[in-house]
């Protein structure tokens, strides 16, 4: 993780204050939300019911896939394996046209990463008491851990049998080895090891730049226009109402590199409050990063897009009555004010698996 570094400022003030203290309602946080949505969509799968059974059922002892009235047998094995192409090519072609959107709104290591966040954080809140909120918080996790592994092995054993069950010896050892195998794991990623899943042992995480170029959309932050950071007192506007305007590319590059790497840079210049950008060096973009990076420190390539930084970066600009979107989610071309393109030699082939998989599908099927 990049290391922030002290501030060389004439004007340097204590931490930002709102310049405004009757500020407007925040906007809806969309993110949390899209993680909610799609936690219930697991946990209510499985008790999906279709014309009187589980409509979602990998029967293994039957030898049966039941999905929504449709029943494959072992011969009927292309059908999954054409599925897995195709969403292994989906996944391509979204992430050449998207970024990392899988990774930051649809990996179950993120989606439960936030949620046993979450808990950590309403326990901390609401629990005066250290210890005891460190117990509450792992009993919670716990549950959440246990209903998580029995909610999977409900796609292979009826869930309402399973849960019916649940407090009499009548589950298989399998059953038992499953549902403790898949909690004491979602308990380890999602509260523990969170982050390092993704930067050690995720694949995709490691393949994923084979399917960007300059126009797939990565976060990134405005150094012409925040830099040179650093604190002031509220009030003074941003770089453009104040009429400073913009850096030139080079020297915007210069000081971000300069704030990120004090070390071997040396110190930055003294700049006075109405030279400065509008980077507040408030480290909320840094603190909200569920990884732990400086996306004003340049291209990361650990960060799953999940858009934090973006919404702590905006909220603070809110406050302060600075324009939103010092950091923003945009592909290099667009940042340099490119026109983007559409037709790319990755995006072309990755379509065109699609298209020839699909067709393959349907001619079988």
């Amino acid at each position: 993780m990049p290391r922030r570094v002290p501030l060389h400022l004439v004007d340097a003030a204590p931490a930002p204050a709102p310049a405004h203290p009757g500020r407007r309602r925040a906007p809806l946080r969309w993110r949390p939300l899209l993680s909610l949505a799609l936690l219930a969509i697991f946990y209510a799968l499985p008790w999906l019911r279709w014309r009187g059974s589980q409509a979602l059922l990998l029967d293994l002892p039957a030898r049966r896939f039941d999905l929504f009235g449709v029943t494959l047998w072992p011969q009927d094995a292309w059908v999954v394996l054409g599925a897995l192409a195709v969403l292994a090519t989906g996944l391509v072609l979204l992430t050449n046209v998207g970024g990392r959107l899988w990774c930051g709104y649809g990996c179950p290591q993120t989606l439960w990463s936030r949620l046993f966040g979450w808990i950590d954080r309403a326990t901390a809140r609401a629990v005066p008491w250290p210890g005891a909120a460190r117990v509450i918080r792992h009993v919670l996790w716990a549950a959440v851990a246990l209903w998580t592994g029995i909610t999977f092995v409900g796609f292979f054993t009826p869930v309402d049998t399973l849960v019916a069950t649940l407090w009499q010896p009548a589950w298989s050892s399998w059953e038992r080895f499953w549902v403790l195998f898949y909690a004491l794991a979602t308990w380890g990623n999602a509260g523990f090891l969170r982050e390092q899943v993704c930067r050690h042992l995720c694949p995709y995480a490691r393949v994923h730049a084979v399917f960007c170029d300059d126009d797939t959309p990565r976060m990134q932050y405005d150094a012409r226009r925040g830099e040179p950071r650093g604190p002031r007192l509220p009030g003074q506007g941003g770089v453009i109402e104040r009429g400073r305007g913009l850096l030139d590319p080079v020297s915007a590059s210069d000081y971000a590199f300069r704030a990120a790497h004090a070390d071997i840079a040396g110190p930055m210049p003294h700049f006075s409050a109405d030279r400065l950008g509008d980077c507040m060096d408030c480290a909320a973009c840094v603190r909200a990063c569920p990884m732990g990076l400086d996306i004003r420190s340049g291209p990361q390539p650990d960060c799953i897009a999940c858009g934090a930084c973006v919404d702590a970066c905006n909220r603070q600009m809110r406050e302060w009555r600075f324009p939103q979107g010092l950091i923003r989610y945009v592909s290099p071309r667009r940042a340099l004010q490119q026109r983007p393109r559409w037709w790319r030699p990755r995006t072309l082939a990755a379509s065109a698996c699609l298209v020839a998989l699909l067709c393959i599908g349907w001619q079988w099927w």
